[in-house]
């Protein structure tokens, strides 16, 4: 039998590990010719599949979760703290201005639907820093593209995977980062720790990138890809914790609080969606909680991240996805 692999060789990481768990509990699956899409079927339950949206979940609930800033009102009016935010275009620059002064710097701009992180700028923390960041943001699509402006939440970064079976699994993630040897640059640094990262590629990691994001963000520190740090002295990348751009990832489920557990399944017992990705911003997820904000959701969130983490135990979320679409495999 061939591997989920070359069957599937044109869909995502992300949907070939879902069907390869499916295929592995005795669910048929049959590709839709010259489409991604997938018919998966078990004991007379046909569901559909595109990467690991089903139908389950309708398609006015999935904008709802991936729109960051419909998802921000809809969690907003159900109690849950989000980050302070609001949404303009590129007609209403001198407004956009006018209210990141009124929440206070450092903001960050980001697109309302985007993912891995892909346009979001951070550490903004004036209003001429502000003009350039829109300038920039509205030149990678359009000057009527709508963008959000948030607040700064400083805290750690967390991945929180919940479904309605009562699986539930959570990963730490850092900004991408190296530390210096005394002796090899931050590029060389950079090509050895990506090497390593790909030779065998048995983790989710991917390569640290070296774009103009990393080179800003070390300029801010006073340092270049040509810098040499002191031995030992880890130098961040970015400010941004997103895997796809070299962030790490750890497996927390195990030290995960209860009260954030019970967070996790709140939200998703209000979106009333099978399973969900939240992005979760707060001090530690060990303790009991304080002060957090949730960031996004994702209604496709990324299974390599709790599968394949670069530290501590793998989750199983893709076997948990099974449970929730065909529950008689349980």
């Amino acid at each position: 039998m061939d591997s989920i692999d070359v069957l599937f060789k044109k869909h995502s990481f992300n949907s070939r590990l879902l069907l390869e768990a499916m295929r592995k509990r005795g669910v048929a699956l049959q590709p839709i010719r010259k489409t991604n899409f997938v018919q998966a079927s078990y004991k007379g339950h046909k569901e559909v599949l595109y990467d690991i949206y089903t139908n389950l979940v309708p398609f006015t609930k999935g904008i709802i979760i991936d729109d960051k800033y419909y998802a921000k009102k809809f969690l907003s009016s159900k109690g849950f703290k989000v980050n302070t935010g609001e949404i303009f275009d590129g007609d209403y620059k001198k407004t956009a201005l006018t209210y990141a002064r009124e929440i206070g710097f450092p903001v960050v701009v980001k697109p309302t639907i985007s993912s891995h992180g892909e346009n979001v700028i951070m550490d903004i923390n004036s209003v001429r820093d502000l003009k350039i960041a829109i300038v920039t943001f509205l030149s990678k699509y359009n000057q009527s593209a709508y963008f959000l402006i948030e607040k700064q939440f400083e805290a750690k970064e967390y991945r929180i995977f919940v479904t309605q079976s009562g699986f539930i699994a959570a990963v730490e993630r850092t900004p991408a980062n190296i530390t210096g040897d005394g002796k090899s640059t931050i590029r060389k640094l950079i090509k050895v720790e990506n090497y390593r990262r790909m030779n065998p590629r048995n983790t989710c990691l991917c390569k640290i990138a070296i774009d103009d994001i990393s080179k800003n963000h070390l300029k801010k520190q006073g340092l270049s890809f040509s810098a040499t740090p002191t031995k030992g002295q880890k130098v961040f990348l970015r400010k941004n914790s997103n895997v796809s751009t070299g962030g790490n990832c750890y497996d927390v489920t195990d030290s995960m609080h209860l009260s954030y557990k019970k967070l996790a399944k709140a939200i998703l017992n209000a979106l009333n969606v099978p399973f969900v990705g939240i992005d979760l911003l707060c001090s530690d997820i060990s303790k009991n909680m304080d002060d957090y904000k949730v960031c996004e959701l994702n209604s496709a969130p990324g299974l390599s991240l709790h599968m394949m983490p670069e530290k501590g135990k793998s989750r199983d979320v893709a076997n948990a996805i099974v449970d929730v679409i065909f529950p008689p495999v349980i």
